[in-house]
């Protein structure tokens, strides 16, 4: 029995002279992408890399296979019949491919110093790492984008001045001419793809086409074996030491034994943030809804005090932007008629002053009665809300801010040692009571803002207190501070940029720009809504004045069910007569009392304009007016800043 082989020839003439014809790759293996129409972008594999060549579109390499032979051939035959005008046109075609060799020419001079500035070394690092052969081109295995930032910057040099007027020349002479036909044609090129038969062409060619995948500016890696997490890790850090970037978004795609790691830039979200680019969004806020900022591609970051978290811990560096952040959140309560209670012992939030619901304390006495107040009311809440059905309302929702929590909480508890008997229990009820609020307060609508510059457990009363404060902002955070607040997240690159925030709900951190308000459109914002000109609206209280609550059922109700402009005392806080111990206790000014004494010491003998006057005598101590004193501390620090 005899058996037959048939051996099947790939390569005959015919399919090679179709090959060349049609400009398909000779041995009929595609190493791109590439269509006839369209250029191609990746590799296929099994394949490792390809020649530009491969990547053009199939009608280039057509046209140059055909029309090479076809343009000698014409040569050869209009030399033989008129030299002179041949040597002209070829004279004029030698130049021009001379300028396009020099552009081509100083482009590729460029692109060799970023090859040798960023791709060979990083290449030299990665490639024992990644078991990669020493003969391997890095090209081949490592792609970086000029487009990234931080690198093409660097490669860009400056026009000389005659560069610069060449091409003003140019665009003011020339060009309009020379683009009169090519617009003229797109124009109709344009039109003509708009009418009703080139769509319906256009759509059933889509059917054939590949879709092309999106290739942001990016740095990737591709070999070839399993690449283990911890192989993971010592790639990307040294790819961080080695290119000038910021923080990156890190990828890996394994199929097999082939794989490609690849980092972008992460999306940034804008560097500021006013009421306007906010206001599109407050509308459509639910009633637990409120907006903090903006993140990355402008998108807004809302968070709920019902479903995230009823309580918002802040911690942040000093000049972080604590008191804008808690002031945005402010105003959002305000404008619902809602209420709110400041503690702040520095006079932070002076654009509160006088704002219907607000009460506002700095002494450590008013401060316990306004904290021991809420607390009851809260607890007042939860016991009704029991007996009542899912979805009850207790009344306004209620927002502590309570600023500095690390040193007031301090206070709050020197001076209930001071004033309390020998009957009173040893632990501040104004401590127990704000530390109750934490563990509450999504039934109750009483919610805590906590300032700190470092929310210790001390401060809260211990971890399990802090664990309440399901929504946690940090900025100028340090490492310590952020294992403490946020361990199950990884830490992000600080930013320099000033009211950016990372504010981690749920185990995710997320970057955010928190929105820019000044004290006149937060006041008006909070009255209306809307930043209107307070000065021109009838019925508005524009002049600062200050709440001081007395008593503890007295400020429940004035924080909960009544308007304190109506209810309780009002005083003007910068009006108020201290001492320079006083002053120096509350915050007023900065530094030690000796210190304090010194400094104004010296202002009355050099500037003796800028010393405040006393305004009486509380024994044998002078008293000062405290709006004097701020603007006198304000006054000494900017004079400090500009002779250093």
């Amino acid at each position: 029995m005899s058996h037959r082989i048939t051996v099947v020839r790939r390569h005959t003439i015919l399919r090679l002279t179709y090959r060349y014809v049609s400009g398909r790759p000779m041995d009929g293996e595609p190493r791109t992408d590439a269509t006839y129409l369209r250029r191609g972008t990746e590799v296929l594999p099994p394949f490792r890399r390809a020649s530009r060549w491969m990547h053009r579109p199939g009608w280039q390499r057509q046209a140059f296979r055909l029309g090479t032979p076809t343009g000698v051939m014409t040569v050869a035959v209009s030399y033989a019949t008129e030299p002179a005008l041949t040597q002209a046109g070829a004279g004029t075609v030698a130049g021009a491919v001379a300028v396009r060799a020099a552009i081509r020419g100083r482009r590729r001079i460029k692109t060799r110093r970023f090859r040798r500035t960023y791709t060979e070394p990083l290449a030299v690092a990665l490639a024992p790492v990644l078991r990669i052969p020493d003969h391997t081109r890095a090209e081949q295995w490592l792609t970086i984008s000029p487009e990234l930032a931080g690198l093409a910057a660097r490669l860009v040099t400056p026009m000389s001045p005659a560069e610069a007027a060449l091409r003003r020349w140019y665009g003011a002479t020339l060009e309009p001419g020379l683009r009169y036909l090519p617009d003229r044609l797109t124009r109709l090129r344009w039109w003509a793809g708009g009418t009703r038969p080139a769509r319906l062409v256009r759509r059933r060619l889509g059917y054939f086409r590949r879709p092309r995948p999106a290739r942001p500016p990016r740095v990737e890696i591709q070999v070839s074996g399993y690449v283990t997490p911890e192989l993971q890790k010592t790639v990307r850090q040294t790819i961080t030491a080695k290119l000038p970037l910021g923080d990156l978004v890190e990828s890996w795609d394994q199929v097999g034994t082939h794989a490609v790691g690849m980092w972008t830039v992460r999306e940034r979200p804008p560097r500021t943030v006013g009421f306007a680019d906010i206001e599109p969004y407050l509308d459509a806020l639910k009633d637990d809804e409120f907006l903090l900022g903006l993140r990355a591609g402008g998108r807004p970051y809302v968070v709920s005090l019902n479903n995230d978290s009823p309580h918002i811990a802040c911690s942040a560096g000093s000049g972080a932007g604590k008191s804008v952040l808690a002031m945005l959140l402010a105003v959002q309560v305000l404008s619902r008629g809602g209420r709110v209670l400041i503690l702040d012992r520095k006079g932070s939030h002076r654009w509160a002053l006088g704002l219907p619901g607000v009460t506002y304390c700095t002494a450590p006495a008013d401060m316990h009665a306004a904290i021991v107040g809420t607390a009851a009311l809260a607890d007042e809440r939860n016991s009704a809300a029991l007996a009542q059905p899912e979805g009850w309302n207790p009344g306004p929702r209620v927002l502590v801010i309570f600023e500095e929590m690390n040193a007031t909480v301090a206070q709050l508890k020197a001076h209930w040692d001071e004033s309390r008997e020998k009957s009173d229990p040893k632990v501040s009820p104004a401590i127990q009571g704000f530390r109750n609020i934490m563990f509450m307060g999504r039934s109750a609508k009483v919610h805590l803002f906590g300032v700190a510059q470092m929310l210790t457990a001390n401060t809260t009363g211990g971890p399990e207190s802090r664990e309440n404060f399901g929504i946690r902002a940090l900025a100028r955070y340090t490492a310590n501070n952020w294992k403490m607040l946020a361990p199950e997240c990884p830490m992000p690159r600080k930013s320099g940029t000033l009211g950016r925030w990372q504010l981690v709900v749920a185990g995710t951190a997320t970057e955010v720009q928190v929105a820019y308000l000044n004290p006149k459109e937060a006041r008006a914002i909070a009255i209306t809504g809307r930043p209107v000109d307070l000065e021109n609206t009838p019925g508005v209280p524009v002049s600062p004045v200050y709440v001081h609550p007395r008593d503890d059922q007295d400020s429940l109700r004035s924080v909960s069910e009544t308007d304190p402009t109506t209810g309780d005392t009002l005083t003007d806080p910068l009006n108020e007569s201290v001492t320079l111990r006083e002053a120096v206790e509350r915050g007023i000014v900065s530094g030690e009392l000796a210190a304090v004494k010194k400094r104004l010491q010296r202002t009355r003998k050099d500037s003796p304009e800028f010393a405040p006057a006393p305004v009486g005598k509380r024994g044998l101590a002078d008293i000062y007016r405290t709006g004097d004193l701020i603007e006198w501390a304000e006054t000494v620090s900017k004079r400090t800043e500009f002779k250093d």
